[in-house]
């Protein structure tokens, strides 16, 4: 049999513009929380948000904004990133979601990367809070407005009560939003997507898990991430669900809040990387279990990273008592440029996995609707069942492009395809994901090149390191991937390389916003580059990992260099 696997089905859509999906989420009652630690969660009804939206679109209209600008929206999760992010729609522009700050280093490095957005996006408006207003001066020629639209010479409500201005009517196939990876350096990427990718998303998986107005849905993830804002905002904007927002940092101080939060709505659904679900089963006190009752949770969807095994059977007996079924657990599949999910579970099935070798692979199901996912050789020719190989797919959701990047979308779009750089195989009609093709770390769910890493080793390294490579290996113990930087340097000292290590460690952790979990010193000519120049990242990755990795002090890498 051929790994190729299709879902012909077509996707109903009821509207095909995110202004009017908001429409008649406001007309049908429905409405989100709001959520502050461990606080009451705030109502917000979706026709009061509609109307607040509509102040922010007549406010960025009376400020002269054209159809098709892009809007960076850098705010937190709650009322004022719905308002602004909504508003901007409704405006007729293009949303760029971007985090309100990012960097451990400080705004001052973090402004550079909002500019550098800013500046390939071709923004000229930025939606943002008073936290950040002070910094509005450093990201080039902006024009920034602050909400909520409280007065103010800055971002303040408008003078006297204008006649409100018509609004746009966006076309099914306009950008809504441009998707830009963070937490990296370098030039930035935005993926563009139309109302209509994003919206026939938001259809799909509800299709698939079966949503209705009965569901409840709880979610920490960041909105200006592809998984929470397709995942959750505008799944529960699509299907009319009440769903509950609680800022990222809520979750990250305190896992138990997730699961008070989902007992106390009675949450049927919640969708977070695995790293998520094993930050909780490790960090949650017995104390804090008291009195929470998961028995509500009937999806527990875990993708944006390699899904473990040991993860799910391990929360699964730890929180059994609480009521929470393991049978909830939904492996998923996706990526930002197909707006967010490709593959989900078949209805009603269990989580499975497969034995490769000495690896467990789970499960990430079959196609959703209109989806045909393919694994392919290196001619891009079906490779039969079993077979692991490239991963490509077709589907409604995909991307238009890489904003302004003509090189970049050709190489991953070709004839209606998406080459996902994944590696996978396909048996018995479900989906296995391997690996990467391309050498992306995948760090909580969130995509680093290596190179931004090496660079930033190299320069903190001033002189010392003469080759750095970076790249992701395995931690079933935290559920997700450590990020592992390997230093190849001539002779030091203990003092001297434990020295390199923390400057290494630190430029890292303020340039990114992510350290590295372990720092590896080793031996002149260790990093080994390809004929045509390129570091043999994978090779080094395997010895890492099979511990014949030698380090500067002689040691092999199974007691490498902690990073602080």
């Amino acid at each position: 049999m051929s790994s190729v696997i299709l879902n012909d089905s077509s996707p109903r859509l009821a509207v095909e513009t995110i202004p009017e999906a908001l429409e008649r989420s406001a007309a049908s009652g429905a409405f989100v929380w709001t959520a502050e630690k461990d606080g009451d969660a705030v109502e917000l009804p979706m026709a009061v948000l509609l109307e607040r939206a509509n102040r922010v679109a007549q406010h960025l209209l009376a400020r002269g904004l054209p159809r098709g600008a892009r809007v960076v929206v850098m705010l937190p999760t709650g009322e004022d990133w719905l308002s602004a992010f909504f508003g901007t729609l409704l405006a007729g522009g293009v949303a760029v979601p971007v985090g309100p700050n990012l960097s451990f280093g400080g705004m001052d490095r973090y402004a550079e990367t909002v500019r550098a957005i800013l500046d390939d996006a071709g923004a000229k408006v930025l939606v943002g809070s008073k936290a950040i207003e002070p910094w509005s001066h450093a990201f080039g020629d902006v024009d920034f407005v602050r909400v909520p639209l409280d007065g103010g010479p800055a971002g303040g409500a408008l003078d006297g009560h204008p006649t409100p201005r018509p609004l746009p009517s966006p076309s099914p196939g306009d950008p809504a939003i441009i998707q830009y990876t963070s937490g990296t350096t370098g030039r930035p990427k935005g993926v563009v997507l139309s109302h209509r990718a994003l919206l026939v998303n938001a259809w799909m998986i509800g299709d698939r898990a079966g949503f209705s107005t009965r569901d409840v849905g709880v979610s920490w993830l960041p909105l200006f991430h592809d998984m929470g804002l397709v995942g959750a905002l505008l799944t529960a904007l699509v299907w009319h669900y009440p769903l509950l927002l609680m800022p990222v940092e809520s979750f990250l101080l305190q896992p138990r809040r997730w699961l008070q939060w989902i007992g106390k709505k009675r949450g049927t659904m919640s969708v977070a990387p695995n790293f998520a679900y094993q930050l909780a089963l490790d960090r949650v006190a017995e104390r804090h279990l008291e009195g929470i009752d998961l028995s509500s949770w009937q999806r527990a969807f875990n993708g944006a990273e390699a899904v473990r095994p040991a993860t799910l059977r391990g929360f699964e007996a730890r929180f059994s008592r609480q009521g929470f079924d393991g049978a909830a657990f939904q492996p998923v599949y996706g990526m930002a440029e197909n707006a967010l999910a490709a593959t989900f579970p078949r209805a009603g099935a269990r989580w499975s996995a497969h034995d490769a070798g000495d690896v467990e692979i789970v499960s990430v199901g079959t196609p959703l609707s209109g989806v045909t996912v393919a694994v392919v050789d290196d001619h891009g020719l079906p490779l039969p069942e079993g077979t692991t190989g490239q991963i490509r797919l077709k589907s409604p959701s995909l991307m238009q492009g890489y904003f302004r990047n003509d090189e970049a979308t050709a190489a991953v779009l070709e004839g209606g395809w998406l080459r996902t750089g994944d590696l996978g195989f396909v048996r018995d009609g479900e989906l296995y994901v391997t690996g990467r093709a391309k050498e992306l770390i995948i760090k909580r769910g969130r995509n680093y090149p290596p190179d931004d890493f090496e660079r930033l080793a190299i320069e903190a390294g001033r002189g010392r390191v003469l080759r750095a490579a970076a790249f992701g290996a395995p931690n079933d113990r935290h559920g997700t991937e450590d990020l592992v930087v390997v230093l190849e340097t001539r002779p030091l000292t203990t003092q001297e390389r434990d020295l390199l290590t923390k400057e290494v460690n630190g430029a890292i952790l303020g340039e990114v916003g992510l350290g590295p979990d372990i720092t590896v010193v080793v031996p002149p000519r260790t990093i080994e580059r390809t004929t045509s120049g390129k570091l043999r990242r994978a090779a080094l990755k395997t010895r890492f990992i099979e511990g014949t990795l030698v380090t500067s002090d002689g040691r092999h890498d199974d007691a490498p260099v902690e990073a602080e």
